[in-house]
């Protein structure tokens, strides 16, 4: 089966597709990336240094960096290299919903759309592509976090673990379609909001692999029907929400969780020891 990844130029997406290829390797033929998350850009200033670190710190730098050497061990790919290396195409999506854009999720001859953080919002035609339909991995719990940064959402309001959804994408209507799995992890207080996104993408990426899996054994998954009266959809937070987040003794990210994934992708640690 033959598998199109849908994701956005971001480091999280980044470790994702890593777990997602390691997994489903040959299955993935092809990789469209958004330039970020949501329908428009955060407005909160206090959110821009975790802005930095997801996009511009990883893209602009450290992944420009690990790429002038040949890979070491089992280190993560970056982008590039996904193409240089597995020759997966890996290409920018303006929109999901031109002409150009459609013809393009075509001509990747996917079976499959497997969504992760994408930053567009798939149309009917889009959705029609694939034969086997669409799956997405959510990072909050449906239908109780819908919408950008649920686990940002989730820390705030106090929760004692944290989740995320695999479900299927069959319409427009954001966070919606069947439910599949809800893996989740506990809350740590002294990790950062950073560490917990990453900590969603194991288990997460797994239930995904999982049910792609079960659609290419050609099983029906087992699903189930979302409320949609249920739960809430949040939008970006305001300089407010990030001021009660802090307040409230969390951190956006640590050192700690940049030296780790700098590692991951260099695999070499801080002192520049190899990581194996």
């Amino acid at each position: 089966m033959r598998i199109a990844v849908l994701t956005n130029r971001d480091v999280e997406s980044c470790v994702a597709l890593n777990l997602l290829h390691r997994t489903l390797g040959a299955r993935v033929g092809a990789v469209f990336l958004s330039e970020r998350v949501g329908g428009r850009a955060p407005t909160s200033r206090a959110l821009e240094p975790l802005g930095f670190v997801e996009q511009d710190f990883f893209n602009r730098h450290v992944f420009p960096a690990v790429e002038r050497a040949a890979p070491i061990g089992d280190r993560f790919l970056t982008f590039t290299e996904f193409e240089r290396i597995h020759g997966i195409p890996v290409r920018p999506l303006g929109s999901a919903r031109t002409p150009e854009a459609l013809d393009a999720m075509r001509a990747a001859g996917a079976e499959l759309f497997v969504s992760i953080r994408f930053g567009h919002i798939l149309g009917e035609a889009a959705i029609a592509i694939p034969p086997r339909g669409v799956l997405n991995l959510h990072s909050g719990l449906l239908p109780q976090y819908r919408g950008v940064l649920a686990t940002f959402r989730a820390l705030l309001n106090g929760d004692d673990e944290i989740g995320c959804t695999v479900h299927t994408i069959d319409s427009p209507a954001i966070d919606a379609g069947m439910i599949v799995a809800t893996p989740r992890v506990r809350v740590h207080r002294a990790e950062s909001l950073l560490w917990h996104i990453l900590a969603l993408y194991p288990p997460g990426v797994e239930q995904l692999c999982r049910a792609a899996l079960a659609l290419e054994g050609g099983e029906a998954l087992r699903a189930e029907r979302q409320d949609p009266a249920a739960g809430a959809y949040y939008s970006f937070p305001t300089d407010d929400d990030v001021a009660r987040f802090t307040a409230a003794g969390w951190r956006l990210f640590g050192r700690d969780d940049i030296e780790s994934l700098v590692a991951r992708f260099a695999a070499t640690s801080v002192d520049g020891a190899a990581v194996h």
